[in-house]
């Protein structure tokens, strides 16, 4: 009788064991992926339009991104995008423009680079 009864602790222990492991893995797990329905080009083009204020000297901020392209590649995903921002430089009024970029994003680490990032008064053809 006593055999059972450690028998059944001790699968009991086993159970509740994995519930709490794999219950906190899953919660670490949501708490890193971030909304798992954005799309893959909107933190790079928010890096984007960060990286390229710091560039352009000037307060950018993203209104929409007009078209985005990636590539899948072995280091890592290359994004092509065409972005509509308001530039704001100085006490100047805030102005519409639009970026045409590229952002590399490194699978081993997770981290964006600004490959190119170029200001454009009006949408270019590519961008429609």
């Amino acid at each position: 009788m006593k055999k059972h009864s450690y028998l059944k602790f001790g699968l009991l222990s086993v159970f509740a064991f994995l519930f709490v492991i794999l219950g906190n893995a899953s919660n670490t797990f949501a708490q890193n992926s971030g909304n798992m329905y954005e799309e893959p080009w909107v933190p790079a083009s928010k890096f984007a339009v960060k990286a390229g204020g710091q560039k352009e000297k000037a307060t950018i901020t993203l209104v929409s991104v007009k078209k985005a392209d990636f590539t899948t590649g072995e280091a890592g995903l290359d994004f092509t995008m065409c972005l509509e921002v308001k530039v704001k430089k100085g006490s100047k009024k805030a102005v519409t423009q639009y970026a045409q970029t590229n952002v590399f994003r490194n699978d081993q680490t997770m981290r964006y680079t600004l490959k190119s990032w170029k200001l454009l008064a009006a949408p270019p053809e590519d961008c429609k």
